[in-house]
């Protein structure tokens, strides 16, 4: 079977779906191991926290800027040639990422690794889009975000303790070889359904945006990105300076995140066939603004288990929701609406780290978690309303 093929059921695969999910690990390995190394990457290269911070920013920003363009390049090209693409570029720039000398050409590399990596989640999130029912999407793209929990979990617990013990290069290092791998793998599962060659995907993409539901998707996006992902990369952190532990044990402690979204994505699966999709997202809303709040107050060895399991839940609960969303929001234009999303995710989360760089710099750790609990009040809040009015114009759960 070749990538040029196309798969004639209506759902997905056991065994592509298992493919796309180590797509979704991998790059969420690749991007989860900064933070846990940040202060050790910092020491090695004789560089301040928020110099070192600045490559997990580009990484975020490269990451996400660059999804529009993934998504016109997908719609040419095909999915799985995208995917294909991304994985090679994103494991050179990773192997070269490992021998970086200094902070500057590191940051640059970190830039570009996150620019061909924009390619890869988005692109199997657009799969699952193009071969699964709207009605049963959620669980595989459920799925999918347990491939994420994965990479996370490794990522903070193998960062750390890699950092520690040997060398942060090796962490690059793994990541761009399992980059190449997926690439060579990827050669057996086939083009999505009704993925047709789009000519002029760019004006399917202005169109899409000029729908008001769209650019609300894209603006909730955007805050989750900044209270979510963008904040995380300072937990690990936060616990060392709290605890003066190494980064292995802090690495530890924040890989409880990657478990807790792992386990309650089992639980989202059966929850999201019973439960509404305003009840999901006010479900993760409120896990957010809870997980944060403790980390604001204590950051501990418990108090950071205990966070790192609420926003766990927040992730599981509320991101797969919004994912969810955006793949059925603009059908017509998913190839494009699917990146964008993405897009605006990570531009967010650049955003939240690039804030939240001086403050962890200069040790307010408390003062940054604490925003992010109040960022996720609107978030829940507007999320959870906005979805009920939309449903009541449009068929779903």
């Amino acid at each position: 079977m070749t990538g040029t093929q196309a798969v004639v059921t209506t759902d997905l695969p056991r065994g592509h779906l298992r493919a796309l999910q180590a797509v979704n690990l991998v790059s969420s390995l690749d991007r989860s191991t900064v933070a846990p190394m940040l202060l050790v990457i910092a020491v090695d290269l004789h560089a301040s926290v928020a110099e070192v911070t600045v490559a997990a920013s580009l990484y975020y920003l490269s990451y996400g800027l660059l999804q529009p363009v993934w998504g016109i390049v997908s719609a040419r090209l095909g999915t799985v040639r995208t995917l294909r693409l991304a994985l090679v570029g994103a494991a050179v720039a990773g192997g070269l990422s490992a021998l970086a000398p200094g902070v500057v050409l590191l940051a640059l590399l970190r830039c570009i690794a996150g620019g061909f990596f924009g390619g890869a989640i988005p692109a199997t999130l657009v799969y699952v889009g193009a071969s699964v029912p709207v009605e049963r999407r959620q669980q595989p793209v459920t799925d999918l975000m347990a491939g994420v929990a994965v990479g996370m979990a490794v990522a903070t617990v193998a960062a750390g303790w890699t950092a520690q013990l040997l060398t942060w290069r090796v962490m690059f290092a793994v990541t761009a070889a399992a980059g190449l791998a997926l690439a060579a793998y990827l050669r057996r599962v086939p083009e999505p359904p009704r993925a047709e060659v789009q000519r002029r995907p760019v004006r399917a993409l202005v169109r899409a945006v000029a729908d008001r539901w769209v650019v609300l998707v894209l603006v909730l996006g955007f805050v989750e990105g900044a209270a979510l992902t963008g904040t995380f990369t300072f937990v690990a952190p936060g616990v060392q300076h709290a605890t003066a532990a190494g980064a292995g044990l802090a690495g530890t402690v924040v890989a409880v995140y990657g478990l807790a979204v792992l386990l309650f994505s089992r639980v989202v699966r059966p929850l999201s066939a019973r439960l509404t999709s305003p009840t999901l997202l006010l479900i993760g809303g409120v896990a957010g603004i809870l997980g944060f709040a403790v980390l604001a107050v204590q950051r501990g060895f418990v108090a950071g288990v205990l966070a790192c399991v609420l926003l766990g839940a927040a992730w599981a609960f509320m991101h797969s929701t919004l994912q969810t969303w955006a793949t059925s929001v603009a059908p017509q234009a998913r190839a494009q609406v699917v990146p964008l999303f993405a897009a605006c995710l990570f531009l967010g989360g650049s955003t939240g780290a690039a804030v939240g760089g001086p403050l962890a710099g200069g040790g307010h750790y408390a003062v940054l978690f604490a925003v992010s609990a109040v960022l996720f009040v609107p978030l829940t809040a507007v999320s959870a309303a906005s979805r009920r009015i939309y449903l009541r114009t449009r068929r779903g759960r």
